[in-house]
This record gives structure tokens, C-alpha cells and sequence, in this order.
């Protein structure tokens, strides 16, 4: 495999690769795999099994990427149209939000006798799940999410002929050989991508898109040296990238040590020239956008993971990392093959929620789960993989604390922000050619040169991404509106009884702006739809890789229950959720 170093050394650019699962990842069900279609090996399809009580949601309603509900009532704040629901965590009340306490209350003192058996149960539809399913496939898995459709962050809505994200949207192109550029050949990725570079993003500052940004228009002597000097450093991790996950084989000790650093650090430091307001407001903008936090909150070596990685350019998919998750979902199909169509699914179980797993003995594993009528349903299974933050992860696993007290306490050591989504419906594409606008505003964010704003206070979307970007046809498009919330206790600020009003008045104002810039109005607006996020975004705070946490914590636990997620390595990035995915399923394998 070509590390990114011995990619930049080929001067060789990944080739795209076949037309296939256009249909899919426009959020349809392919023809011949749809829900009690297809072929099984374990089963004969003409003597389908009888109707299992699953508690499932029913399959075609839960694909990642789905209609829009038309008939949802619109609410105008401040002359702006909009929604008049949250998506995304779209609990309806703060007494209904999961896993802020254990939920194992069972009527009868104790959870139900198993029903069925499996050999894998991975709890989490979100990426990294369906990745885990999709990589055990041949096992026949049992995915349990607690959303109504698949997909966590990378969940996404069609609107007309336009798919767009409800959260994540984009991933890096993958190096040359890789099993990533593998995966995605599997998928069909190559043939729907479209390929974003750096330079395709135009900066808004003061309310007008900066033209020559990079180049340093307007700039004094001092300052283009220190954008010159930035980008020199930044090549230096292109060429030298810290990879991450850290690979077992390698020598990662200088990984570790940039891990104890802030970004922030780290570059005043390897600059000979203060880092100029305008560059700090880049990377800072950048920062928050992409990890929900600052470059003072920031590790060295995960913020040149991402940095590094931007300059290989983004691959953008129909619906933004929604596509990549219909994708994966439309591969799992299969394992539905069989079930009649009348029947709720048997593997891919939407508007489930587990509420706990607990290692009885050997091959014996008990999920309990509450599913779409609240009842409590259990299975046995061989081995458990828990594919969702460690937060949730915490009160699923009621015998950690007395099992395993040193895991627990780095459960406790990631930390987990929210934000939120503004997905902005246009009755035209906007004429200029652009992936992600980046916000800069006055260049005023927390942690820049003579910054009044405290990360407390912080209220403002810092970039837009333009969904029509990777689409062929069509004259609306939508704007997605990054609103980051880079504080802990962002998440309360989203599930206040008026938390809806209160976010929809303040983007108005910001709109404005942003449309503004692009030569658009109010009036192209058809709606706003907003999503809100939790607990999505893991701190990539210094000395989490360096202390070994994330090593510890991402082991096995009790031999039977595996862990795939981002913030295993505290990195928020499609790529994390892949590579976790793919280490653990032979790990996996193994024992079964």
C-alpha cells in the first residue's frame, strides 16, 4: 500500500474507474436488491422465512438518503422560511433524548429471554456500522440503529434532482493502491465522484469573495512571508504525512510528538514571522468547520492529517458522505434477500436502540434493545461490535466499571461537541463555480489576533457547500450551512424548547451575507431545513494518541465486543470510520 508520501513521489493521480450504482446513490434501491429481492446463499428465496418480531422500521422508509416530507409546516422567522422541525437528532423533547442515563428499567426486573441467535450484532447504522456490516457481510450481521433511517452525520435528504447532507460532505481522494481506492471501486464511488482540489474554495470576507486570497492580494511584505512560510510547512506534511490511525508497524514516535502540541503551537512556532490575522482567520475558520474546535484546542498531528490530506482534493458525492452510506447500504441489501416484503427487516433494523450488552460467557453475548414500539427485544450473539460514540458506548456496557475501570476512565477522556446544520433550498443554482465557501466574516474567531469573541460565545456558520456541486442536471440547488458549536455545553443550546427559533433568526442575518456574495436573495429561498447534532464531533485535543489512550481503548473488550468509531483515534473523519472498520473484521473473524 502507497503511503502519501510514496503517492506525491509517483506524480500518479487516482483513476476513476466505472459508471456503476448511479441510481443508488441517488438514494433508490437498485434494481433486483430491494427489500425481499435479490439472491441468498443461506437461504432459498422461494420459501422466504415468516415474518420475524423484530421491532424494526419498515426497510424502504430507513434507506441514508430519502424524499423530503412536503408535508411538514413551514414557520417564517424573521421572513425566512422554515421548517418547522429539527432533523438530524430529531428527539422531540429533552425527556426523550437516549443515553443520558442508563435505559435497562425492565418491567419484570429483568431484560426478556433471547429470541433469536447471530453471530454478529453491531450496534450503530451509521458509517461506520455499515462499513462493519459491510466488511462482515458473509456473517449475515444485525445492524441496530437508533434513527429511523441509516446513516448517523451521513444522513441526506433529495429534494427535485438534488441530494444533499443533513451532516457530513465530503471525503479525501484516496492514495493510488489503497485499500480505501479499493473499497470505493467496490462501492461504485469512481463512477459517480466528483473531484474537489483546495483551490476550488473562495473566501467571504467582509460580505465579498476575496479573489486572489491565497495569493496574498493586498498583503504587506511580512504577511506574504508568512503565508509563504505556512505553505512551505504544509507541504513538509504532504510529503510526510502522519498517517492516522497510527499503523502498528511503523515508527510513530514523531506522530506522538507533534500529538502533544496544539496546532496553534505548532505553527508559531515553526514560523520565523508572526502568522498573519488574515492566515489565523483561515485556519481557524478551517479548524472549526472541520473538527468543531479551535486550533489552540486542536493536536499538531491531527490538524496536519487534515490539512495535509485537503491538498490530494475531496471526492464529492450526490448528497455529499450521504452517498458514500446508500452505497454501503444498498450492498447490505442483500442480506434482506428472502424476507418477505410485508415483514419488518431481519438485519437492517432502523428505530432500534440498544440499551445493553453484557458478556454472559463464552460465544454468548446478550443485546437487549428497545425497537419501534418501545418493547424490549434480545438477542445472543457471538460477537458484539459497538459502532457509536463512546459516550453511549459508556451506558450500554453497565459492566465496565467494575470489569475494566481503566477503559472507562478513557471512555470518559473523549470529549464530544455538537452542531448544526442549515440546509438552505434554492429555485436556482448559484452561477459561480464553487465547492465549500468559507466564511471568514471580519476574520473575528475565538483564539485569532485581537479576537474579542470567547469560544463560549461563538454564534456563526463558517462555510457553505454548494449542493448542486456534484450533480449534472438541474436548475435548484441547495446550500449547506456548516454552524459549528465549538463548546461543551453547545449541545444544551440545541435541544432548548426554542432552540429552533432561536438558531433559524440568528442565520438570517448570516444568509444574507452568504447569498450576497454568490449574487442571491431571500428571494431564491424556497426553505430552510435544519438538522442538529449532538454529540458528533470528537475533540481532537493534544496527547490522546500520545498517552496511549485511544490505543488502550479501542481493544477488545472481554474477548467479545469490538469497537469501530471515529473517535477511537479522536479524529472526525470518514476515513477513521473505514480503516476502524476494516482492522477490527478480522479480529472479528477469528473468533467465529
Amino acid at each position: 500500500m502507497l503511503n502519501r508520501r510514496q503517492f506525491l513521489g509517483t506524480g500518479l493521480s487516482a483513476v476513476a474507474l466505472g459508471l456503476a450504482a448511479r441510481n443508488t446513490a441517488a438514494g433508490f434501491f437498485p434494481p433486483g436488491h430491494g427489500h425481499g429481492h435479490g439472491h441468498d446463499h443461506d437461504h432459498d428465496p422461494d420459501h422466504p422465512w415468516p415474518c420475524a418480531d423484530t421491532g424494526s422500521a419498515a426497510l424502504d422508509a430507513s434507506f441514508p438518503i430519502g424524499p423530503i416530507d412536503t408535508s411538514a409546516g413551514i414557520q417564517y422567522v424573521n421572513g425566512l422560511p422554515v421548517v418547522k422541525q429539527w432533523f438530524g437528532d430529531d428527539f422531540p423533547t429533552q425527556l426523550q433524548i437516549p443515553f443520558h442515563q442508563g435505559e435497562a428499567q425492565y418491567p419484570n426486573g429483568a431484560p426478556p429471554e433471547p429470541s433469536e441467535s447471530h453471530d454478529v450484532v453491531i450496534i450503530g447504522g451509521g458509517l461506520s456500522g455499515l462499513a462493519t456490516a459491510y466488511a462482515l457481510r458473509r456473517h449475515r450481521p444485525v445492524v441496530l440503529e437508533l434513527h429511523r433511517r441509516f446513516g448517523g452525520v451521513s444522513m441526506g435528504e433529495r429534494w427535485n434532482d438534488t441530494n444533499f447532507s443533513l451532516g457530513g460532505a465530503y471525503f479525501i481522494t484516496p492514495d493510488r493502491g489503497s485499500y480505501l481506492e479499493r473499497l470505493y471501486r467496490e462501492l461504485g464511488v469512481t463512477g459517480l465522484r466528483r473531484v474537489s482540489p483546495p483551490t476550488d474554495d473562495p473566501i467571504e470576507i467582509n460580505g465579498a469573495i476575496a479573489e486572489g486570497f491565497w495569493e496574498g492580494a493586498g498583503l504587506t511584505p511580512i504577511e506574504i512571508d508568512g503565508f509563504n512560510q505556512y505553505r512551505f510547512l504544509l507541504l513538509s506534511y504532504v510529503q510526510n504525512y502522519p498517517e492516522i490511525p497510527l499503523s502498528p508497524s511503523a515508527d510513530n514516535t514523531w506522530i506522538r510528538q507533534l500529538d502533544a502540541m496544539t496546532l496553534r503551537d505548532h505553527i508559531t512556532q515553526s514560523l520565523t514571522v508572526p502568522v498573519p490575522k488574515l492566515l489565523q482567520a483561515a485556519i481557524q475558520g478551517y479548524c472549526y468547520s472541520s473538527f468543531n474546535a479551535g486550533w489552540q484546542e486542536v493536536s499538531a498531528a491531527s490538524g496536519w492529517n487534515f490539512l495535509a490530506a485537503e491538498e490530494y482534493g475531496r471526492w464529492v458525492l450526490p448528497g455529499g458522505n450521504a452517498g458514500l452510506t446508500s452505497l454501503l447500504a444498498a450492498k447490505l441489501l442483500r442480506l434482506e434477500a428472502g424476507t418477505p416484503r410485508q415483514c419488518p427487516p431481519r438485519h437492517l433494523r432502523s428505530s432500534c436502540r440498544a440499551v445493553e450488552v453484557r458478556v454472559l460467557g463464552p460465544d454468548n453475548v446478550r443485546v437487549v434493545y428497545k425497537g419501534l414500539d418501545e418493547g424490549f427485544r434480545t438477542i445472543r450473539a457471538k460477537r458484539v461490535v459497538v459502532a457509536c460514540p463512546k459516550h453511549v458506548t459508556r451506558q450500554i456496557l453497565p459492566g465496565l466499571a467494575a470489569d475494566d475501570p481503566q477503559r472507562l476512565a478513557d471512555f470518559l477522556e473523549v470529549r464530544t461537541r455538537g452542531y448544526v446544520v442549515a440546509n438552505v433550498l434554492l429555485n436556482r443554482r448559484p452561477t459561480r463555480r464553487f465547492y465549500d465557501l468559507f466564511l471568514l466574516n471580519q476574520g473575528d474567531f475565538p483564539g485569532t489576533t485581537g479576537a474579542t469573541t470567547l469560544p463560549g460565545d461563538f454564534q456563526r456558520i463558517t462555510d457553505a457547500v454548494n449542493g448542486s456541486f456534484a450533480r449534472r442536471h438541474g436548475d435548484t440547488s441547495v446550500l449547506t450551512m456548516y454552524w459549528p458549536l465549538p463548546y461543551d455545553e453547545g449541545r444544551f443550546d440545541i435541544i432548548a424548547e426554542t432552540s429552533l427559533q432561536t438558531f433559524a433568526a440568528r442565520a438570517r442575518a448570516e444568509l444574507d451575507v452568504t447569498l450576497g456574495a454568490l449574487d442571491l436573495s431571500i428571494d431564491d429561498v424556497e426553505q430552510v431545513r435544519m438538522s442538529r447534532w449532538g454529540h458528533s464531533m470528537p475533540l481532537a485535543r493534544p496527547g490522546l494518541i500520545a498517552s496511549g489512550v485511544c490505543e488502550r481503548m479501542r481493544t477488545p473488550y472481554r474477548d467479545h465486543i469490538y469497537f469501530v468509531n471515529q473517535d477511537n483515534w479522536a479524529l472526525p473523519a470518514v476515513e477513521t470510520c473505514l480503516l476502524e472498520a476494516a482492522a477490527m473484521a478480522p479480529l472479528i473473524e477469528q473468533g467465529l
